[in-house]
């Protein structure tokens, strides 16, 4: 729990009396603009007092050092993004921070379980380093799943391990809320042992949820373990059930998976304070275009919903949940982070504009932001393996068959749930080979932190790709290298191009041509600023268009193709993975 107020001694206590009684200056006031109550529902026109980085009044007839016409402007509490992986923005925190902050986000919880896969506890160590000190709050929720599946399963090759005793000394780190996202659910329901005791050691704090799917029986099972929140929900009916068992929803809207528009119409003033807004995976160039939380709330409104109630849970419902008493609304004793912000062309329903965002009463300034530096992880390369040919991507099959039946791996477009199809493919020269006729294509995924010369190989359908390859080191959650392509020379080609750049995202054509993004922070970060990285993601798109992908955000799309507590059929290091039984299963059917 985080305390509402924070007085270090009595000198301090006592000037706040004296400002919010109007006996002393206030550092600084926004007149006339409308606030947000967000215990009464309502907007209140009034002027907002700041002091030492808080609000200490609401009202009139105060004097600050400094002040400022709110008129036509109202002023909501910072946003408060509930759940997010600052590793898949594909920038380290401090530049995260050049992104969000300018787009209302003033707090975000942090689980770090990209970067603990692939360096393990001193992951977490870089994370809760890297995130200090920053304008941007940065709570921490410790990876629960590392790797995401019980390893005994050996389903997936992650760069660590993280058992029970390895998390509790980070229970005590003043930024820690909890738990991260339980995806590993089947080992919660089959009471492993390990999964049991990150439970009980960490049930006096917050736990995460991620259960797509789950219901019923099992779904109280899940509940009763302490688990308070849930962002996989896509669809309203799965999501009001989780709701009924008290398993928080976190909306989400991130640069693949999309589900605000279905879960929105929850969203009522009742349950304002009980749902809150997420972004889960989402990166520099959606943000750029289109926002980070701010996007959801934009969407809450075009669906009709009163600004007063998407507003709420935007702030206040992420800080009910997580316990963050100091946030959330703006009333005496609270945080100074708020937004000004103007209905789009005067009505709510066409969105919002946002004209300044202040955290701790400060302005935010682009210019400082950018002074800050993150801390260096460690030198180490990234990709640990052997370079690849053509001939390790071959799918053996008998030369005495034309033809085989295969698993297919069926991308469903803004979704991480995935189809499992059967398709009969062709056999030459004893491998069985893609069919771009049917947009069914090559994926592979190739295990990078141990050299252990494992590749996972399979088919994919949904890309559309005719005439180039994708690589790329994120990888979900394992991180390992993962592959989509039209043959397996261009899936050779693109894989050493990544292993140049030891880490990233490559894309190449047949006709020669290729864009990168080296990631050297673990493979999955860079320091570079915002706006380069959204540059870099344009013209990767854009070749991938140009070799006939048709998705929107194939990168991600591509990543948590192997990621194997996300149904149906999944791709690892190890090979196809039926998520719904939890077992390898061959390329081939039987």
């Amino acid at each position: 729990m985080i305390d509402k107020t924070h007085y270090s001694d009595k000198i301090s206590l006592s000037k706040a009396i004296d400002t919010a009684r109007g006996l002393s200056p206030a550092d600084h006031i926004i007149r006339n603009v409308h606030i947000l109550d967000v215990f009464s529902g309502e907007f209140l026109t009034s002027d907002l007092v700041i002091s030492d980085g808080r609000i200490v009044a609401i009202g009139q007839d105060y004097q600050a050092k400094t002040e400022e016409d709110g008129s036509g402007h109202y002023a909501v509490p910072g946003f408060i993004d509930a759940h997010v992986h600052i590793e898949s923005s594909l920038m380290t925190p401090a530049r995260f921070q050049e992104a969000v902050l300018p787009a209302g986000t003033t707090t975000v919880l942090w689980d770090p379980h990209e970067i603990a896969n692939v360096k393990g506890q001193a992951g977490i160590e870089w994370a809760l380093a890297a995130s200090d000190k920053l304008l941007l709050d940065v709570f921490v929720m410790v990876p629960s799943c590392v790797p995401s599946t019980s390893p005994q399963f050996e389903l997936e090759s992650p760069g660590a391990e993280l058992y029970a005793a390895d998390l509790r000394k980070f229970r005590s780190h003043p930024r820690v809320l909890g738990l991260a996202e339980m995806m590993n659910f089947p080992g919660l329901l089959n009471k492993d042992s390990d999964v049991l005791q990150k439970l009980l050691d960490f049930q006096a704090m917050r736990m995460d949820g991620h259960c797509p799917g789950l219901s019923g029986k099992d779904l109280n099972a899940y509940a009763v373990a302490g688990i308070c929140s849930c962002h996989e929900s896509t669809t309203a009916a799965e999501a009001k059930e989780k709701m009924s068992k008290g398993i928080h929803t976190l909306i989400r809207e991130g640069s693949c998976a999309k589900d605000a528009n279905q879960l929105l119409p929850l969203l009522n003033a009742y349950t304002s304070s009980n749902i809150a807004f997420c972004s889960d995976d989402r990166n520099p160039l959606d943000i750029e275009d289109s926002g980070h939380i701010s996007c959801i709330i934009d969407l809450a409104l075009k669906q009709n919903i009163a600004p007063e109630v998407a507003f709420r849970a935007a702030s206040y419902g992420a800080a009910k949940i997580y316990g963050l008493a100091d946030r959330g609304a703006l009333a005496p004793a609270y945080l100074a982070d708020f937004n000004l912000v103007k209905p789009k062309n005067g009505k709510w329903v066409e969105g919002f504009d946002i004209s300044a965002t202040f955290k701790r009463g400060i302005k935010v300034s682009s210019q400082k932001l950018s002074e800050v530096l993150s801390p260096p992880l460690d030198k180490s390369r990234n990709l640990n393996l052997k370079r690849p040919d053509k001939s390790d991507f071959k799918i053996a099959a008998s030369t005495t068959s034309t033809s085989h039946r295969a698993r297919i791996i069926g991308v469903i477009p803004h979704q991480i749930l995935t189809h499992q199809e059967q398709a009969e493919l062709h056999v030459e020269n004893g491998s069985l080979k893609e069919d771009l006729s049917r947009d069914i294509l090559k994926i592979s995924v190739l295990e990078r932190h141990h050299n252990t010369g494992r590749i996972g190989l399979g088919f994919v359908r949904g890309f559309g790709i005719r005439n180039g390859a994708i690589a790329t080191s994120i990888n979900h959650d394992a991180h390992n290298i993962i592959a989509v392509g039209s043959s397996d020379t261009l899936l050779a080609k693109a894989v050493n191009k990544l292993m140049d750049i030891d880490g990233g995202i490559v894309v190449v054509h047949e006709d020669g041509r290729s864009e990168i993004l080296a990631l050297p922070i673990g493979g999955l970060m860079t320091d570079e600023f915002p706006k380069k990285v959204a540059e870099s993601l344009r013209r990767l798109k854009a070749l991938t268009r140009d070799c006939g992908c048709v998705l929107e955000e194939p990168f991600l799309q591509l990543s948590f193709l192997a990621l194997p507590v996300i149904p149906s059929l999944k791709i690892t290091d190890r090979g196809l993975v039926d998520v719904d039984s939890f077992h390898k299963v061959p390329v081939i059917c039987e």
